[in-house]
């Protein structure tokens, strides 16, 4: 019954996006994912982050499992010195399914960062990148491979129905951001992204059909209290994929155990921080992280509230994520990081 749960929530996601793409709970922590337009806009010069996200792992055997890696790099314009470019790379892999179904995804976000004015700044981007789908034919079985304890794939075997077993193709998407600074350092910050706007050609399929384009609407806050040792940091999400949308929201509370440098906010010694979100008609999602000096740790865990949670028993994703922030030798901004 679980299995036939998982084909379900399959096809219920196929409706709502309208194909396998990247998800991930801890989206705040690296927008440049879904938007080319944020790569290099936060205070480090550099950073690096890895997430690892496993979903549905309660519902059969081959649950979806998801690994991203990503860096971004700010490179000054010597020319305007209060702009710069950025640049970044994006790489997200998942598999699931007992055929194992899996998505790699490599694009090069590039942006250019214009300060507006002193408490203003616009960045626009593009990624150009690579899409790759495929599964492995070897690992379909049939009702006639049935031995009554389980399949024998050497027992009449059928060949694929499917012309090709993977496919790959290039993928461009686009991106803007921006970001206000209020009187008390308080930041407002948000953007769209435009995915798959090539809306390449899913080469495996019967029908031909190709990828839908992803609107993603972004938003988000780091708001400085009266309490000098809290921050209030409220985030939404908006996805349009071809007729099926998404929305998640929420907000996460930031304590400051021990303050470092007050140049600037990532140089903060040691924070811990904790939020809610909700998915709209899936999941509520807790996230628990801290910041020791440049490095961020975080978890988070998807309680599924959806009629899937009888096959899911609300066990809906968890997810760990590690991310490192840094400054060049000869920033100005630089009072110690470490």
């Amino acid at each position: 019954m679980k299995k036939i749960a998982l084909v379900i929530i399959l096809l219920g996601a196929h409706q709502a996006f309208g194909q396998q793409d990247k998800s991930m709970s801890m989206w705040s922590q690296s927008p440049m994912m879904y938007n080319a337009g944020s790569v290099a806009t936060g205070e480090e010069d550099y950073s690096f982050f890895t997430n690892f996200r496993y979903q549905w792992f309660t519902v059969g055997n081959k649950p979806m499992r998801t690994n991203i890696l990503n860096a971004s790099f700010k490179i000054p314009d010597g020319f305007l010195g209060s702009n710069n470019f950025g640049i970044g790379i994006n790489a997200v892999n998942d598999q699931t399914g007992d055929i194992g179904f899996m998505t790699t995804a490599v694009s090069v976000p590039i942006n250019y960062t214009m300060a507006l004015d002193r408490r203003n700044k616009l960045s626009v981007g593009v990624a150009p990148g690579y899409y790759q789908q495929g599964y492995d034919p070897s690992l379909q079985t049939w009702e006639n491979q049935w031995t009554g304890g389980g399949f024998n794939p050497n027992i009449n075997s059928e060949p694929s129905l499917d012309p090709d077993a993977s496919y790959s193709t290039i993928d461009i998407s686009s991106g803007v951001f921006y970001q206000h600074t209020l009187r008390n350092k308080t930041l407002l910050y948000g953007g769209i992204g435009l995915n798959h706007i090539t809306r390449q050609k899913i080469n495996f399929s019967f029908t031909g059909d190709r990828l839908y384009m992803q609107t993603v609407v972004h938003a988000g806050a780091n708001i400085f209290t009266k309490k000098r040792d809290l921050r209030i940091q409220p985030q939404l999400m908006y996805f349009k994929t071809g007729p099926g949308s998404n929305l998640i929201g929420g907000v996460s509370l930031e304590h400051i155990l021990k303050e470092g440098s007050a140049i600037t906010n990532i140089n903060k010694t040691v924070t811990v921080n904790y939020g809610f979100y909700y998915r709209h008609n899936d999941a509520l999602v807790t996230t628990f992280g801290f910041k020791i000096k440049g490095f961020r740790l975080g978890v988070s865990f998807d309680a599924n509230l959806s009629y899937f949670n009888q096959a899911t028993n609300s066990l809906g994703a968890f997810e760990i994520y590690l991310k490192t922030l840094h400054l060049y030798k000869n920033s100005n901004k630089r009072d110690k990081i470490l």
